[in-house]
């Protein structure tokens, strides 16, 4: 972080650069669980079962919000 050199808090060039990376990374999450998501729809019964997963715990993962992992 950049701090101001006549205060001991972080400039707002600092704060606003730290507000930008903090949504780039929600953005970025909430893309790669779309992701994730878009592909557990796609795959087949046999690839579900190799996994371990049902068709009913893929609707579960569906309905969540996306800020939940």
């Amino acid at each position: 972080m950049i701090w101001s050199a006549s205060r001991r808090r972080p400039s707002r060039l600092a704060m606003v650069a730290s507000a930008w990376q903090r949504l780039a990374k929600i953005v970025r999450i909430r893309r790669e669980r779309s992701s994730a998501r878009r592909q557990l729809v796609a795959m087949s019964e046999r690839e579900l079962l190799d996994c371990g997963m049902s068709r009913s715990e893929i609707e579960y993962e569906l309905k969540k919000p996306f800020r939940r992992k």
